[in-house]
């Protein structure tokens, strides 16, 4: 097991991608606290953990808040001694032209998918110096690498993340904390069948010509993910086998995205 008496926090565990990243972070052996603000998602994934022998708690966290993400990272630590691996994973899509978006929905997704990330690095990153050892993954999208119509507040906040984990990959490196971004394709969901319906009304198609025509078709391996092949490349980067490898982005997409 890759991941044996390492302990890790994973934001948005409660479902989705981030419930499949605690489960195999947990069958590599590490110690998961699952964070998310709906506890009855959290509670399913520690259910799932513990019917596979693993060792994890459910905090709850809201990730946009100062005092909610410092005490996820400290109820961590207390309940495991340190804190190994951080992913950050919470996040959301809200879809909308850009001449009618609300600029309140516009404002919440900064604050989720991207000041999200850096609350929870930053409460992270001070326990991380002390031990001189860390691995944060975080989780950004194939439209924080290429934009996509419709999505412009997704795709900044994505581009973000991915400029944000190049810039503290060099603060970091020097005390053997790597810093990566993991950039997934679709992945079956609930989000990307919230997003694929956004886009499909849009641009009057039904949800599965949207899907076919948007994903499966631009796909060189002509299927949409599972969360499992996302969190197989998350618990890479995880582990000290990758640990010469920092700053970079990693494309899980397919052959989708391709820079």
């Amino acid at each position: 097991m890759r991941l044996k008496n390492k302990t890790g926090v994973v934001t948005g565990g409660g479902s989705g991608i981030g419930r499949g990243i605690c489960i195999k972070l947990a069958e590599e052996g590490a110690k998961v606290a699952i964070a998310d603000i709906d506890m009855t998602g959290a509670d399913e994934t520690l259910r799932l953990i513990r019917e596979i022998g693993g060792e994890a708690i459910c905090i709850r966290a809201d990730v946009t808040s100062v005092e909610e993400s410092e005490n996820m990272i400290a109820e961590a630590v207390n309940e495991f001694g340190r804190i190994d691996i951080l992913v950050n994973n919470a996040g959301t899509d809200i879809k909308g032209s850009i001449q009618d978006y609300p600029v309140e929905k516009w404002d919440f997704l900064m604050s989720l998918n991207l000041k999200g990330v850096f609350l929870s690095t930053q409460a992270a990153v001070k326990r991380m110096l002390d031990q001189k050892y860390g691995r944060i993954v975080n989780i950004s999208s194939m439209a924080g690498k290429t934009g996509e119509a419709y999505t412009s507040p997704y795709c900044t906040t994505k581009f973000g993340v991915i400029g944000f984990t190049q810039s503290i990959a060099l603060e970091l490196g020097e005390s053997n904390i790597t810093v990566n971004a993991v950039c997934p394709g679709a992945v079956e969901t609930d989000l990307i069948k919230q997003s694929v319906s956004g886009t499909a009304e849009l641009n009057n198609r039904s949800y599965e010509e949207e899907l076919y025509e948007k994903f499966i078709k631009q796909t060189p391996l002509g299927r949409v993910a599972q969360p499992s092949d996302i969190a197989n490349a998350v618990a890479f980067l995880a582990s000290d086998e990758a640990s010469f490898i920092t700053g970079s982005t990693l494309n899980v997409s397919g052959g989708r995205e391709m820079h």
